[in-house]
């Protein structure tokens, strides 16, 4: 099956349409994305989750690491040691920010969901709070499939903060446990994974330093989907996890 079947049949399998994934506004996204933004997208402890997620479940000794929708901060702890981190994203001066990055790409998804890579190319995909804005997201997983290796990571991390003008409906209407639901029901379409698990931190402490620590609200939430490629070495051990 050539790669044009293969996202063919990934997308017919899953049960939405078009409008699931309108957004308020559907104007260029590359001029929408033109404006740099280096900032934050979640608080501090929110941020150490996400790079402890990141830590517990890439377990390759020196692994070759897609980072999806890239932006200026790949979250890739420090005790990992890749071989090669590719961004692929829409501002060019954000990836050229991005210290962890070995090579980046321009590529809007929105418009063209193929990945510009060789079949079985990398260990683990991250897609870092960026799902949401995706509108051919079973397409796009089903790319992330041919593009890991066998046995890879592809690693969903997301939380419920976002632009609102190009955040899908699909996103914007269902609550944050659904979300999860959304992302697993995603990736079950796309094929070639086994089967989901997620992982939730919700109600931390706001850091004291954060600028609505003083509101009495909790740190953001995050919530990380992952699962493995099938065909990977069945003697290996499960991927651990200790992501709290």
């Amino acid at each position: 099956m050539n790669i044009a079947d293969h996202l063919s049949a990934a997308h017919e399998t899953a049960a939405y349409n078009s409008a699931d994934f309108a957004r308020l506004d559907e104007s260029d996204d590359s001029r929408f994305y033109a404006k740099d933004r280096m900032v934050s997208h979640l608080d501090s402890t929110a941020l150490n989750t996400v790079e402890r997620i990141i830590g517990s479940l890439v377990v390759e000794d020196e692994p070759v690491i897609l980072d999806l929708m890239a932006s200026w901060d790949s979250h890739i702890p420090k005790i990992l040691k890749p071989k090669r981190v590719q961004g692929l994203g829409m501002n060019l001066n954000e990836l050229q920010a991005n210290r962890a990055l070995s090579e980046y790409l321009i590529h809007d998804l929105n418009q063209d969901p193929r990945l510009p890579f060789t079949d079985a190319s990398f260990d683990v995909v991250l897609n870092t709070v960026s799902v949401d804005y995706l509108t051919r997201p079973v397409e796009v997983f089903a790319e992330v499939a041919r593009v890991l290796k066998p046995g890879g990571l592809p690693l969903v991390i997301f939380s419920n903060r976002w632009f609102e003008p190009k955040v899908t409906r699909v996103w914007r209407e269902t609550g944050e446990a659904e979300r999860v639901l959304l992302v697993e029901d995603w990736l079950r379409a796309a094929g070639g994974f086994g089967e989901p698990r997620a992982f939730v931190s919700k109600n931390k402490p706001r850091p004291s330093d954060d600028k609505y620590a003083d509101l009495n609200i909790p740190s953001d939430p995050v919530y990380a989907v992952f699962v493995d490629k099938l065909g990977g070495d069945p003697a290996r051990a499960p991927r651990p996890f200790a992501g709290r």
